[in-house]
């Protein structure tokens, strides 16, 4: 989480107040310990209901806008509305249960990540593995220990879950602030230490940009992210629900696709990284290129224009398109990270490469000039806490087209859409509702017989 706030605020906001936010990791890590040692209090109760009626709220508007404009096109907005209305019980105090919903949930959610982080490390073999491992085993010790309501009884899964929360990240952000004092001005975030621990190959140091407010697109620059979907890319796929997604799809003769991701800032730039001989594999041999190792490491290239790709493939069926962004250092990362073609399935990949320009193109982009006002607005969208969920998700195990096209979504919306908040949203619903109702009305009363 803190990893994403920073590179949605930029080096040029939190650089000039590093020792506040020393301050305050160290300030919540110490409200973290505070609240192991004393669950019971019940403070933390009143803090945690109110987070739930906000996650109601949210959820209701999410699930009445989708309804309104039409629940068959919209229906993932639902899903996300229902998702907040499951997290607000889980936050809930409700004393009747004693809370073995939160703990059940709780500890299934651990037990499962931890499994699948272990389960990723083993396989994909990337340079962190062992920390992989490390971090599954302590989530699948902590499952277990709720799940048995020891040492914390059920009732104080939440408030101990939500400690462990401040820990963590409090601890993330005094390793965070401490070097920023460090970096230059016009440096970036992702060139400090906690953005090079990632699970893939290709990270590369931003070289210091001039800092003024004059920086981001104008007119009608645009950036673009295409996704060519693994299921969308293949003719006559098998379907297997959310594998061909988010990981691969099979036709029927049993060649795998795993899709593919460029990205493009017209007229001129283009990033799309491919290998250089086709690499749609058997499902016996496709194990085994898994592993992010440099052992499979391969020729790559870099494809010169969408139409050029398109014109050898298929068009993409998926586009995100971003109005806020920075021209200049997108050229930079670009001018760097074009000058190794080296391709690897799972640790350098189209995925990896678009995630790594978005990132040099956006940092800063949720900055307007008052950095309190700015963060508050990141951490109370539901949008946020959905993109980090996407990003952690792909950061423990790989990047692929599927994730890069929820993430694109919700980052677009976080950066762009920030001020939309949920009576806007439901305006627009019920503004479009009305609209759509009129449209009908007319269509039958023109074709009523005269």
């Amino acid at each position: 989480m803190i990893r994403l706030v920073f590179l949605l605020l930029g080096a040029r906001a939190l650089k000039p107040v590093w020792q506040v936010l020393t301050a305050a990791g160290i300030i919540w890590m110490l409200l973290g310990i505070a609240i192991l040692f004393d669950l019971s209090d019940g403070v933390l109760s009143v803090v945690l209901d109110t987070l739930a009626v906000f996650l109601v709220v949210e959820g209701l508007v999410e699930i009445a806008a989708a309804i309104s404009v039409g629940f068959r096109q919209h229906w993932i907005d639902a899903l996300r509305g229902a998702a907040f209305l499951l997290a607000a019980f889980l936050v809930f105090n409700v004393p009747w249960d004693n809370n073995i919903g939160a703990a059940i949930v709780f500890g299934a959610a651990f037990l499962v990540d931890g499994l699948l982080r272990i389960a990723s490390a083993l396989v994909l073999h990337s340079p962190r593995w062992r920390v992989g491992i490390v971090a599954g085993l302590i989530e699948v010790s902590l499952a277990i220990g709720i799940l048995m309501s020891w040492p914390v009884p059920h009732r104080l899964t939440v408030p101990f879950c939500f400690a462990l929360l401040l820990l963590t990240s409090g601890y993330a952000l005094v390793r965070m602030a401490l070097p920023l004092r460090q970096l230059p001005e016009g440096g970036s975030v992702t060139s400090l230490p906690l953005y090079a621990a990632r699970n893939w190959q290709g990270h590369v140091a931003l070289p210091v940009l001039p800092t003024n407010d004059d920086v981001w697109a104008k007119g009608d620059e645009v950036l673009n992210v295409y996704v060519w979907t693994a299921v969308g890319s293949i003719k006559d796929p098998e379907r297997r629900l959310l594998i061909d997604r988010y990981v691969a799809a099979v036709d029927k003769k049993g060649v795998i696709s795993t899709g593919h991701s460029a990205l493009e800032m017209p007229p001129d730039l283009y990033i799309s990284h491919y290998p250089f001989d086709d690499i749609d594999h058997s499902p016996d041999d496709f194990r085994a290129i898994l592993s992010a190792g440099h052992d499979n490491d391969v020729a790559g290239r870099f494809n010169v224009s969408l139409a050029q790709e398109s014109g050898d493939w298929c068009d993409p069926d998926q586009q995100v398109m971003f109005r806020r962004f920075n021209p200049e250092a997108l050229r930079s990362f670009w001018a760097v990270y074009s000058q190794d073609t080296t391709y690897n399935l799972t640790a350098r990949n189209c995925s990896t490469t678009v995630i790594q320009a978005l990132d040099a193109a956006l940092e800063g982009a949720s900055y307007r000039d008052h950095i309190w006002r700015d963060l508050f607005k990141i951490i109370s969208n539901p949008q946020f806490w959905l993109l980090r969920l996407v990003r952690g998700r792909a950061e423990a195990l790989t990047w692929t087209p599927g994730l890069v096209l929820d993430y694109a979504r919700l980052l677009r919306s976080v950066v762009e859409h920030s001020d939309r908040r949920w009576r806007s949203r439901l305006s627009d619903a019920l503004s479009i509702s009305r609209k759509l109702a009129h449209l009908a009305e007319r269509d039958e009363r023109n074709g009523a017989p005269e």
